[in-house]
């Protein structure tokens, strides 16, 4: 037996494995269980176990106590497939792990640690001597690696043929030039996170743009726009998961139907549970995509290392293999990884780099193969991505070669005749060999660094980031114990969540920002020299800003703010001033603004609630209901942001749409407007609605 599969059976005996996810540039990279070397389990660690039936899961949930490493939004996926996460003493993993009822127990906590693993490639290729047509800059209209990928050349799909993928990551925002046709949180005490600002860390946004950012001249364009995106936010705000709720977003998109799955994130040596999860979607026909990891020459994570899996790595703008890009045997593919330019918070353009940029590319090759035959397997789809990547290096670096959409077209009709056709034994290549030029650059024009929509003189810096943790803090309610709410839940706090029913929530939203300037000009604890819209509750909103001087809010959310961006320098260089509280109330004053465009709608003649599901998502949070108030509530959110950049004070017009819509109405938005403004009521009488029947 060779040592790689000794390790492994090892770290399933011990009954010791261990995830860790931290945020490397845009790849993420987990570390856990190391056999003997792994650090010892405390009392109260939370384990994975898996019984070997149904029957006694029962008994162990009333026997031991169950982690809170899931959130309410869960379906019980982990129990339908015999498995739990415990919190745990070693006294009681010791005696879980001699119950002949048990399949295996894994630690479902952190620590760090480093293995190998034994995937084997198959459809071995040689690599050819490289050519490349080299360009001084990048002056296409199209983004440097969808040309290198040759993804710009593809024709629209006349068919239509939605693929849908599911991302794994850490939420994707709705109404981001990303349509959604599913988005859900699994994040403990974000049952009631607003889809706007699903997306604590930018991460998940990214992966998604590179995939299916909408062909509107604004921002980038993604490789396949047709794609259906599945949101699943497992990592949360720093980019951390455990390993249950990584697990629990596998089989719900198992559940989902989905044909892809996209993960990129890693860890670094085996986990049972994880494996029969992955091994669970494959025999479901899903094809899974995951990051290869950031690790360099130290070996490709899982679970891109398992072999139902393709193993990403990624290269640069001249094709060549990246240094932090992981090197091995298990690497199937590469894509552009390094300074590629995506979608980030309210239209922002980010640049970053990783090989969790790359995996998504491949995804999105994948699904316009798809699309030409949804009947056909996933591992149709593979080959064929395998085989018409273009292989100029050394297979332990890129693989099968640089993914080629192009070229995998042209070539689908013949390699599904010769696949057809060829015998299980043959191992010869079943199309002509890619050797075509690669375009390469020596200036994409992408540098680091975030800029505010398409105007990139204008750039945000340290407010950024903290208008974006102000605008999901109301929906958290970090501070206080679980029956409390200051800030969380519209019928309790409808001033920061656009609720119509109890209060002017176009005041509510300017009073909000006015506490912030009134800070700003006037220094902390000053938001009381804000001045009031004749708003009835502007005391109560008072109070809860008060509430964050007097329990530390400040200095602990500017803690998270600078783990959540751990590479960072401005975010590191950021301090609790004036500028930073001004930014975190418009961020709440942005979140209560498109909040309305949840809890405040009128759609096909009936009041959207919360009362009713839509794929197990309530309705009133469900991307898959009028679409277009997320976007809607994204270009509020965009005016708003265009006010806080230029320091200046927001207004009535500023909470208007451009152009009216047509396929819903607002709730009292006449009304409201009006006891502000009868000009700007006028403007919106056509999409605003008021009756006692609703």
């Amino acid at each position: 037996m060779k040592m790689k599969e000794i390790a492994k059976k090892l770290c399933v005996a011990i009954t010791v494995t261990a995830v860790v996810m931290y945020y490397s540039g845009f790849g993420i990279n987990a570390e856990f269980c190391k056999g003997a070397s792994a650090k010892k389990p405390l009392a109260g660690q939370e384990y994975i176990i898996r019984t070997k039936t149904k029957g006694p899961l029962a008994k162990i949930k009333k026997n031991y106590s169950e982690s809170n490493n899931i959130n309410d939004n869960k379906q019980d996926l982990l129990e339908e497939n015999n498995m739990i996460s415990l919190e745990l003493s070693q006294t009681e993993v010791k005696e879980l792990s001699v119950d002949d009822n048990i399949e295996f127990v894994e630690e479902d906590a952190m620590v760090e640690a480093s293995t190998q693993n034994n995937k084997i490639i198959l459809n071995e290729k040689k690599p050819h001597k490289k050519q490349e047509k080299v360009n001084k800059k990048n002056s296409s209209g199209h983004e440097w690696n969808v040309q290198m990928i040759n993804a710009d050349k593809i024709k629209k799909n006349k068919l239509k043929r939605k693929i849908k993928i599911a991302l794994l990551d850490s939420g994707v925002d709705a109404g981001n030039d990303i349509s959604l046709a599913y988005s859900i949180s699994l994040v403990p005490g974000e049952e009631e996170m607003t889809k706007i600002f699903m997306d604590g860390s930018g991460h998940g946004s990214s992966v998604a743009s590179l995939i299916a950012a909408e062909d509107n001249g604004e921002g980038i364009t993604g490789i396949n726009p047709n794609a259906e995106i599945y949101s699943i936010r497992v990592l949360d705000d720093a980019n951390q998961a455990p390993l249950s709720r990584v697990i629990e977003g596998i089989y719900l998109a198992i559940e989902q139907k989905v044909n892809i799955i996209n993960m990129s994130f890693g860890l670094n040596t085996y986990s049972k549970a994880l494996e029969e999860a992955v091994e669970a979607a494959s025999e479901e026909g899903i094809l899974i995509v995951a990051a290869a990891g950031n690790t360099g020459d130290n070996g490709v994570q899982y679970p891109a290392a398992y072999d139902e899996v393709l193993a990403v790595g990624s290269v640069d703008k001249q094709g060549e293999v990246t240094e932090h890009s992981a090197k091995g045997e298990e690497i199937e593919i590469v894509a552009p990884g390094e300074l590629v330019r995506t979608t980030g918070f309210l239209g922002t353009e980010m640049v970053s780099s990783g090989t969790s940029l790359a995996a998504p590319q491949v995804a999105a090759a994948a699904s316009l193969i798809w699309e030409r035959d949804p009947s056909a397997s996933a591992d149709f789809v593979r080959d064929l991505l395998k085989e018409s990547a273009n292989l100029y290096g050394e297979a332990e670096s890129y693989g099968s070669g640089l993914v080629d959409a192009e070229y995998a077209l042209d070539h689908y009709d013949e390699f599904k005749k010769n696949t057809n056709s060829r015998g299980k034994s043959e191992q010869d290549l079943r199309i002509e060999e890619n050797k075509e030029k690669i375009t390469t650059f020596e200036d994409t024009g992408c540098v680091e660094g975030c800029w505010y929509g398409n105007n990139h003189a204008n750039m945000v810096s340290a407010g950024y980031f903290n208008v974006r943790e102000g605008a999901r803090f109301p929906d958290t309610d970090k501070y206080i114990d679980k029956d409390t709410y200051v800030f969380k839940r519209m019928s309790i706090n409808p001033w920061w969540h656009g609720y119509y029913k109890y209060t002017n929530y176009i005041k509510a939203v300017i009073y909000a920002t006015r506490m912030g300037d009134a800070i700003y000009y006037y220094g902390k604890g000053n938001q009381i020299k804000a001045s009031n819209p004749n708003y009835n509750n502007a005391t109560v909103m008072l109070s809860d800003i008060k509430y964050m001087d007097n329990h530390n809010v400040w200095a602990n959310e500017l803690i998270r703010i600078k783990d959540i961006n751990k590479n960072n320098e401005k975010a590191q260089a950021q301090k609790e001033t004036v500028g930073f509280r001004r930014a975190f109330i418009w961020g709440m004053a942005i979140h209560a603004a498109t909040d309305t465009y949840a809890h405040s709608v009128r759609y096909q003649g009936k009041l959207i609630t919360h009362s009713t599901k839509v794929n197990g998502v309530e309705r009133a949070d469900s991307t898959e209901v009028c679409r277009n108030r997320y976007k809607d509530a994204q270009k509020i959110a965009s005016q708003i942001m265009e006010r806080y950049i230029n320091k200046q004070s927001l207004s009535v017009n500023d909470l208007i749409l451009p152009q009216a819509p047509t396929d819903y109405q607002i709730f009292n938005l006449y009304k409201n407007v009006a006891s502000m403004d009868l000009n700007a009521a006028s403007r919106v009488s056509s999409y605003s609605y008021s009756s006692s029947s609703k």
